[in-house]
């Protein structure tokens, strides 16, 4: 919906319901006219790159953009006050019409009175680009989606619902065999069950209902998949208030044993702790990329770092990285971890190893490989991405354990020895 909505009159549409509803606002002391420059400011500034050029989209509001969703719903209510709402006759009792968000339903008594009361709302678009898809039951009997539902009126004018999986979402969903911890699996399935039991207004629909959500997560190698409306996660120790537990303990998930043995402890211990066990790395941000086809390029004049990285699809602006620094020289390498940018900081090891002798490089792990082993001599290194991570400990923690499995020889004992505190030793 959002696509097709005229920028300008979606503006003026906003800033005059406001106008409407201006004593219950609270704009912290700005104008309606500052609102309204904000409004164009964000919403034509709109870019997007494709085949590696920059676009600014012109018409529709764009998708990624916050206010778009707000600005379509108060220009599609604009067109359904001038067009139902300025006259009761519009919506007899005969017909009932209600929106969420870009889906609408009626009540009307036959497909051609629907088709004519959403026509008088598209007609109200100026610019003409407003259209609705209608599903209309063919028999009483019938159902007919709306948003996760399947609905229809019996025969004695009720209203009978059930759940309902739209085609496009497919039959995928969180695989039994994944690498998360068994209690998410478990909630995943429940949570299932659960919509399907809401969504459903009999116990006979509820049935139908659970049989969607059976074939969902047979599918996805889920055994016996209705253990889990009554499976019961093996619990030992004291339960702590939520008022006890004041610390989030984030730990990656490595097995069912490994997070048993953690939490039985934490409760053992009645320590204030609450762990969060996070999924690992998926095969698919291994080997998959939503735009395989996109390489970054380097915007540094003359750049003396993305030519030395052999990492594929990396260039010089990553940031919070681990990275492995090579001397082709003698093939001895070092590992280290930065949550600057590559430029910056492999710049500063190519100066490390550029200018060994200098008093301020003197306790430098490049510098002193330079010194020491090729004396006089160009350095010629060759840089590769180790993996990144946002988070300062976890990203020293990798680094720890990179530096204790690869056994770099440029790193100093030194700072081998103060990164072992990262890691827990048997």
């Amino acid at each position: 919906m959002t696509a097709n909505i005229n920028i300008q009159g979606c503006i003026e549409d906003v800033i005059n319901l406001a106008a409407e509803h201006l004593d219950s606002l609270q704009l912290f002391g700005l104008e309606l006219v500052d609102v309204h420059e904000m409004l164009e400011l964000v919403f034509t500034s709109s870019y997007f790159v494709f085949d590696r050029k920059l676009y600014q989209q012109m018409l529709g509001l764009f998708m990624g953009c916050k206010p778009s969703p707000i600005g379509a719903i108060v220009r599609v209510y604009t067109f359904e006050r001038r067009s139902l709402y300025i006259d009761p006759y519009y919506l007899p009792t005969s017909s009932v019409y209600g929106r969420y968000v870009d889906d609408a339903g009626t009540i009307a008594k036959s497909e051609h009175q629907a088709r004519n009361l959403f026509n008088r709302i598209a007609d109200e678009d100026p610019d003409g680009h407003l259209g609705w898809e209608i599903d209309y039951p063919s028999s009483t009997d019938q159902f007919i989606p709306f948003l996760g539902t399947q609905i229809r009126i019996s025969e004695e004018g009720g209203l009978e619902s059930k759940y309902y999986r739209k085609e496009q979402k497919k039959q995928i969903t969180l695989n039994f065999k994944s690498h998360h911890p068994m209690k998410t699996k478990v909630e995943v399935a429940r949570n299932f069950y659960k919509t399907a039991n809401i969504s459903s207004s009999s116990p006979e629909l509820t049935e139908e209902s659970y049989k969607v959500v059976d074939r969902l997560l047979v599918n996805n190698g889920y055994p016996d998949p209705r253990q889990f409306l009554e499976f019961r996660m093996e619990n030992s120790g004291v339960r702590l208030s939520a008022e006890q537990r004041s610390v989030t303990l984030k730990l990656p998930y490595m097995s069912e044993e490994i997070s048993s043995k953690i939490t039985k402890f934490i409760r053992r211990k009645k320590l204030p702790i609450t762990v969060v066990f996070l999924p690992g790395i998926k095969l698919k941000d291994l080997f998959c990329s939503s735009r395989p086809h996109d390489k970054r390029h380097c915007t540094i004049s003359s750049c003396q770092i993305c030519p030395k990285i052999t990492t594929e699809r990396v260039d010089c602006s990553k940031i919070c990285s681990i990275y492995r620094i090579t001397c082709n020289l003698c093939c001895q390498f070092y590992v280290g971890e930065s949550s600057r940018s590559l430029h910056e900081r492999l710049g500063e090891h190519l100066r490390y190893a550029s200018n060994p002798t200098c008093n301020s490089y003197k306790d430098e792990a490049l510098a002193i490989h330079y010194k020491e082993h090729h004396p006089g001599l160009s350095p010629d290194l060759m840089f590769e991405l180790l993996g990144t991570e946002s988070n300062t400990i976890i990203r020293k923690v990798l680094e720890a354990h990179f530096i204790f499995t690869l056994k770099p020889e440029i790193n100093n004992k030194e700072e081998c020895t103060l990164l072992q505190r990262f890691l827990l030793q048997s």
